[in-house]
């Protein structure tokens, strides 16, 4: 009797400890799947990290070039120009790798155009974060301050700095009619350097002078953008570590 009664209580315990097993190690496994993106996302973070402060660079020397051109807009000359951005470069190129290169090469048409309106686009990595937030994987962190965090860069920072990105852009392609415009007034080719020295007026200047502003506020915003990235990392590098 005692047998037909342990038999049944010893099958059923075991099949418990199994289902306790099965379940602790998916519990494991979903803590180490989660550990590995958070990992990877602070891999694209640091990315960004980097992309930023060099972004920052090229924002500087572009806000500096516009300074130079509206501080001298009656007296301003090509030659000033090359030499401005040869000393604070922001016009580049981005190969393959990623690598970085600035173009120091100018000519007397274009080059004039690019130094006036050249607007800098903004592209930080995002492809795992949207991963994450797509998957749910996101809300699983349980530290809600890196949540909030992470969060708060992809959202509120990255958000002002691409309105002021795009307050740039719009600003550039104003820059763009005015030389449009200008051209049209004649019944003669004429190139960028004899309109811009010769035609100048103080609507292209206040427009100068808007996009100063904007950059001003752009670099500040980028800044602040670096600072949340670095304090994610930083919190990140806390609590999670990398898995073999």
């Amino acid at each position: 009797m005692r047998k037909l009664i342990a038999e049944p209580i010893f099958i059923f315990l075991s099949v418990l400890a199994s289902l306790w097993v099965d379940g602790y190690t998916d519990e494991i496994k979903e803590k180490d799947e989660l550990n590995d993106s958070i990992i990877t996302l602070s891999n694209e973070i640091s990315k960004n990290i980097e992309y930023t402060k060099e972004h920052i660079y090229q924002v500087k020397n572009l806000k500096y070039m516009t300074e130079v051109i509206y501080d001298n807009y009656s007296k301003i000359t090509l030659n000033k120009l090359k030499t401005t951005h040869d000393n604070n470069p922001f016009f580049h190129n981005i190969d393959i790798n990623g690598n970085v290169s600035y173009d120091k090469q100018y000519d007397d048409d274009g080059s004039i155009l690019w130094m006036l309106r050249g607007f800098l686009a903004w592209e930080p990595a995002d492809i795992f974060f949207k991963s994450m937030l797509n998957s749910g994987r996101l809300l699983e962190i349980e530290n809600d301050k890196l949540r909030t965090e992470i969060e708060s860069i992809y959202t509120k920072h990255e958000e002002r700095v691409s309105g002021m990105t795009n307050y740039t852009r719009n600003n550039s392609d104003k820059i763009m009619s005015w030389f449009e415009d200008g051209k049209n007034n004649f019944d003669r080719d004429i190139l960028n350097e004899e309109l811009f020295n010769n035609y100048k007026d103080q609507e292209l200047k206040n427009l100068l002078k808007f996009r100063s502003d904007n950059l001003t506020g752009r670099v500040d915003n980028l800044e602040n953008y670096l600072q949340a990235l670095n304090n994610v990392v930083l919190l990140i590098s806390s609590e999670y570590k990398k898995l073999d």
